[in-house]
């Protein structure tokens, strides 16, 4: 980037500034009729009145300047515009209740830009009073310390009260910055004679320098220590080295001070906790994310969520940073604006940095250079300092972001330094610069410092906007996920005959999830915000909340600002059949499955107690506490004993092995079992002599702990894998039952007494192969997925599992337990060693070609009657 001399500004420039100020309002306007848009619905005064204003006061700058400083520099006024209609975007959006107040400033700000830049004649007076105005910002800077308040409540006490004016309050420290540039300008220009090169000796005197560069060290060390602004002194002692390589082009002076800087920070990180806890935020803020390093860490996330091209203004979340409004604006613009706003904001501070060491460049005297530079640093300090903090790459420091952050001081004393730069830049042509080609070479190396800084900016910008916005965006702790996951509109759930069985309602900004049949809870689940998903509602919770299947997809999504739209499913499930057996089991504590053994298409799955979905949220807490368990899904994950049930599986395996027929006679058929000190015996006095097929129909134990004798606990574990018993339905529920623990006693296990529990589920599949041709039968509860163009997507039904058993011996022992048009088999089985006991009812109809199997489990001492009167009435109402 070459310096070159200011050519003679044409008449034309006043048209191409005029342009760009044009173009600059063209911008802050869109954007306040977007947020009034955004924010209300329509093109509200409310939004628009701070751009009004604004533009009159650029307009009447514009045309003042150009009546009696024709020569300005056309540049500064149209990027102290832009920043600061951009900063009123922002504050309307973030803060609004400040907006009148920051209208005010950027009056005031105005007319003493225009003042600065137009009435002065020369600059003599503030080198002439130098040392009275440096005087006087240390005195107000030293007030704070006994008058000093802070706006918000808490935190340093940095500003002062202004008297007379209610609550308005001005940062001395803001204006002690540009008075420092003062001094420094001129204590430099007076010693400039004393810093040149000594061309006898080669070497500087070391007076001029080394004395400031301590003293300027000890006062900012005093700052720190009494302040705790480690902003403002950082901010000072960055100007003072960069104005001391100027004076005297030796880089030994600037290391030197650079140690010194390093002895500060150490020392302040060691001594004074809010830098440490600044330090360790900006070095690994992810283990306090919620905690002191939370506004970094929001940061993060507003400028991952930005991406490229930004959420748009009034989109975005970025009130979830504190205090955005003030020094984390850039990340606010981040957001809203993305990646091309951000850098847009960096370049605007790029170019004023380009434009003032150019003015400095051109500078006739070496008091106007200087001041043209120490402005110029101050500037573009201070944006990388609150650039790079908001995008870690720095330390955050606490200074704000010149003309865009919210600060009436701030804003006021950065003006003057603008007004400055524009009364510099008119006043240029009116001699030649020297011909100093060092100290061109210098500037040059300024303002190659400057680039490079911003350049590291816009690399961590890159950095966290894109390359690792994928990655933190989806951190648990983003609570940008929390508000995409109340806008999502979630898929419906219909049954079979696409009744609807949950919804989403409700407004689009509010969603609410909605459960028309409240007995449906059990079967579907359900989905709260606070309490996440069961069921249906958490198997498929990716499809029915319509989650992208990339990142970028979610990024577009994102920044068209359309709600995340999931896809309707439909179930096996029977609204009307799962109503009657809710109804049937009425105030039983129990569950009841029905299945189509034909397709393995579950058609009603009941569970007692139940719950209503709907009252979720208010109820939940009730629910948990609850020992009944109404939350448990019993017919899915309720695990209970077997006990008789296995008879009929270990009776088919024995009947395909050929150890036994059913018409054999069993010697000893009713003789009795002791388990945990019950006596268990046939459910009904078997004849005598009695055959295998009367041990199936009385439920006779004695004889099946003989029978699994002879198949060995290998066999009799072949028998419970064959079948499914062991193994978890395959189902979008939590249907997990506990490992299979190794057989400890083979006569308990054979009666099923043992180790082995099974859910109602894992019975009724594995019925399926008895009501067959000896296939386990593989579960559907979810049948198809609508499009988002509305069309139904079945899903394909599982592959057959392999016979377990021949076709002829599942008939057979439906044979054996067919009675009255069914197959049935029940029985009072004893669950624990506390004598408590499991009513069980398991029935297929029709007996010829058996479709549906019911399976039954009343708890808590219902007789094995009412169970069986519970799951006919079922099996009848379904094949009617």
């Amino acid at each position: 980037m070459r310096i070159t001399h200011l050519h003679t500004f044409r008449e034309h420039h006043g048209r191409d500034e005029l342009l760009l100020l044009l173009l600059t309002a063209v911008f802050i306007f869109t954007n306040a009729v977007t947020l009034s848009l955004a924010q209300t619905g329509r093109a509200s005064g409310v939004y628009l009145w701070g751009a009004v204003l604004w533009f009159v006061m650029m307009l009447v700058a514009f045309a003042l300047l150009s009546r009696f400083r024709p020569y300005h520099d056309p540049y500064l006024l149209s990027i102290f515009a832009l920043l600061t209609g951009w900063g009123l975007i922002v504050l309307q959006r973030l803060a609004p209740n400040f907006l009148a107040r920051q209208v005010m400033w950027l009056g005031l700000s105005t007319v003493v830009l225009l003042s600065i830049a137009i009435l002065p004649r020369s600059l003599r007076w503030l080198r002439r009073y130098r040392y009275t105005l440096l005087l006087g910002g240390i005195l107000l800077l030293a007030a704070t310390f006994l008058f000093g308040v802070n706006p918000s409540g808490f935190g340093a006490a940095l500003w002062l009260p202004v008297p007379l004016v209610g609550r308005v309050f001005f940062q001395p420290s803001e204006l002690l910055k540009l008075l420092l540039v003062i001094f420094l300008a001129s204590y430099f220009d007076e010693r400039e004679s004393l810093l040149r090169l000594d061309g006898r000796h080669g070497r500087f005197g070391p007076l001029p320098y080394l004395a400031p560069l301590l003293l300027m060290w000890g006062f900012c060390m005093a700052l720190l220590i009494w302040q705790r602004d480690l902003g403002a002194a950082t901010l000072f002692f960055i100007l003072f080295l960069a104005l001391l390589y100027l004076a005297s082009g030796d880089g030994r002076y600037v290391m030197g001070g650079l140690v010194l800087l390093l002895v500060g920070s150490l020392f302040a990180y060691y001594a004074f906790d809010v830098v440490a806890l600044r330090v360790n935020a900006w070095w690994n803020p992810w283990p306090d994310a919620d905690n002191r390093a939370y506004q970094i860490v929001q940061s993060l996330y507003a400028i991952a969520a930005g991406g490229l091209a930004g959420q748009g203004v009034g989109q975005g979340f970025p009130g979830y940073i504190p205090v955005v409004h003030s020094d984390f604006a850039f990340a606010a613009v981040a957001e809203e604006w993305g990646l091309a706003g951000s850098l847009t904001v960096l370049v605007c501070f790029l170019v004023l940095a380009y434009r003032g060491i150019k003015i400095a460049a051109l500078a006739t005297r070496p008091f106007r250079r200087y001041l043209a530079a120490g402005i110029t640093v101050l500037f573009a300090a201070q944006a990388i300092l609150i650039m790079g903090g908001v995008t870690k790459l720095l330390p955050l420091t606490g200074v704000t972001l010149p003309f865009l952050s919210y600060g009436g001081s701030s804003l006021l004393v950065s003006s003057v330094m603008a007004g400055l730069l524009l009364y510099l830049s008119a006043t240029t042509g009116s001699g030649r610069a020297p011909h100093n080609p060092a100290m061109q070479q210098r500037l040059q190396q300024l303002l190659t410092a400057v680039l490079i800084g911003y350049l590291l900016v816009a690399t961590s910008l890159v950095y966290w906007s894109v390359l690792r916005a994928q990655t933190i965006l989806a951190r648990d702790d983003n609570p940008r996920l929390v508000e995409a996951e109340l806008r999502i509109q979630r898929g419906a759930i219909f049954d079979r005959n696409q009744t609807v069985l949950a919804e989403t309602v409700g407004p689009p900004e509010l969603p609410i999830r909605h459960y028309p049949i409240a007995a449906i809870g059990p079967a579907v689940g359900y989905y709260s915000f606070r309490h996440g998903a069961a069921g249906v509602e958490e198997g498929y919770n990716t499809i029915l909340r319509g989650d992208p299947t990339n990142f970028w997809q979610q990024v577009i999504l994102q920044n068209l600002h359309q709600p995340q739209t999931g896809q309707d499913i439909s179930l096996s499930l029977d609204a009307r059949l799962q109503q009657i057996a809710d109804a049937l089991l009425g105030d039983r504590q129990g569950a009841m499955l029905l299945l189509d053994v034909q397709t393995g298409e579950i058609v009603a799955m009941a569970s007692h107690p139940t719950y209503d979905p709907n009252r979720l949220d208010e109820e939940f807490d009730i629910l948990t506490a609850a020992e009944n368990a109404p939350l448990l899904n019993r017919a899915a994950q309720g695990q209970y004993q077997p006990g008789s049930l296995l008879q009929p599986f270990l009776l088919v395996a024995a009947l395909e092995q050929g150890l036994i027929r059913l018409d054999e006679v069993v010697a000893g058929a009713n003789r009795p079992v002791t388990v945990n000190g019950q006596m268990l015996q046939c459910a009904t006095p078997p004849p005598d002599p009695a055959t295998w097929a009367d041990v199936l129909a009385h439920r006779c134990p004695g004889p099946m702990q003989a029978l699994a004798g002879e198949m060995g606990v290998d066999g009799l574990n072949q028998v419970f894998a064959d079948f499914g018993l062991t193994a978890v339905p395959n189902l979008p529920l939590n249907t997990e039952t506990p490992p299979a623990q190794p057989l400890a006693d083979l006569a308990l296990a054979a009666i099923g007494q043992e180790n082995l529990v099974l859910t109602p589920l894992q019975l009724a599949l594995a019925w399926g192969a008895l009501a067959g041709d000896g296939r386990v039968v593989s579960p559907r509860l979810v049948t198809a997925v609508w499009d988002a163009n509305g069309n139904r997507q079945p899903i394909a039904a599982p592959a057959a599992n392999n016979p377990v058993i021949a076709a002829d011996t599942a008939h057979t022992i439906r044979q054996a337990l067919m009675t009255n048009g069914r197959v049935e088999f029940s029985d009072l089985v004893l669950s624990g060693p506390g004598g408590n006991t499991n009513s069980w009812y398991v029935g297929l109809m029709p007996a010829a070609n058996p479709r549906y199997l019911a399976v039954v489990v009343l708890e808590g001492g219902a007789t094995v009657q009412e169970a069986e009167q519970v799951g006919r009435a079922l099996l009848d109402t379904a094949v009617k």
